[in-house]
């Protein structure tokens, strides 16, 4: 039961400016491990919280304490103003070293003792303040530790999946040695340069294909592979004027794509559709 006509203790309400003004600062809170930037904000958020809490406690057993104060203080500064007594006072600044001193002017001493020792004020608005500025910060500094998160949860994402493509090639590519009996340190280069010269129509259709991805030096692949290509049908022969039409007035790869005896034409015309296929599989790899 608190006594009326005495002046109560007023306990500061000082928890929220305890918490720290960088958020990031917590991250030392972690006894183990590197936390993670959310994991950081998360953390922040909750002492925040748990400090503006504990400082509406302490504002709450303040009030009666505080409403004891106020008429207290009220009631001195009533009667001091009821007998005359000023509420200022000038001073001489002894301190001072000027020819003419200046005065100072002071609160009476019985403000000063009720200032000090009848304490009306906890600090509390000055908390909310506090606590206000520091929420906008933490968590303006959450919602950047969200894009970071989401972004390396995307990167991890896509590691996974290019990890799950990788194996996916190793495994097709060792399909392939084992299908053709090729040597198992081979390389997608390796195979497409052994596969492409069991048919000749590939070795030409690889050499155009790569032209059409790549012109900058010309066309020496093209003509490379058509010097090694026999005319051993008419077909054959429709194919190498085709193509030779195609060199003849060369200005970029695209000539071997809209040819009458494109790329795609000549993988398609191969008897071995499994060989054709494993070919393109293999400079598709390659080029990657």
């Amino acid at each position: 039961m608190l006594n009326a006509d005495r002046i109560q203790p007023v306990e500061a309400c000082g928890h929220v400016r305890k918490c720290m003004g960088s958020p990031q600062s917590y991250a030392s809170s972690f006894s183990y491990g590197k936390p993670t930037a959310l994991q950081v904000a998360t953390k922040a958020l909750q002492e925040l919280e748990a400090a503006r809490q504990r400082d509406i406690a302490v504002h709450e057993r303040n009030k009666a304490a505080i409403e004891i104060n106020t008429a207290i203080h009220d009631r001195v500064v009533q009667l001091m103003e009821a007998i005359g007594m000023p509420r200022r006072y000038s001073l001489r600044d002894t301190s001072s070293r000027s020819a003419r001193p200046r005065t100072v002017t002071l609160d009476a001493g019985y403000l000063t003792d009720l200032k000090r020792e009848c304490r009306t004020d906890d600090g509390f608005d000055f908390a909310t303040s506090s606590y206000e500025q520091m929420l906008r910060q933490y968590r303006a500094y959450e919602e950047q530790a969200k894009r970071e998160d989401e972004q390396a949860r995307r990167a991890e994402e896509q590691r996974k999946a290019a990890e799950v493509e990788r194996r996916k090639a190793d495994m097709v590519l060792a399909a392939v040695l084992l299908r053709y009996g090729l040597p198992i340190e081979s390389t997608w280069s390796d195979v497409m340069d052994a596969l492409r010269v069991r048919d000749q129509r590939l070795d030409l259709a690889v050499a155009m294909e790569q032209t059409r991805g790549d012109w900058s030096e010309g066309a020496y692949r093209v003509r490379d592979a058509l010097d090694r290509f026999e005319i051993r049908c008419t077909e054959d022969k429709d194919i190498a004027n085709d193509v030779l039409a195609g060199l003849t007035d060369f200005c970029d790869g695209r000539v071997f794509r809209d040819a009458t005896w494109s790329y795609d034409r000549l993988y398609a015309s191969v008897a071995d559709q499994q060989l054709a296929t494993d070919v393109r599989t293999a400079a598709r790899h390659v080029n990657d």
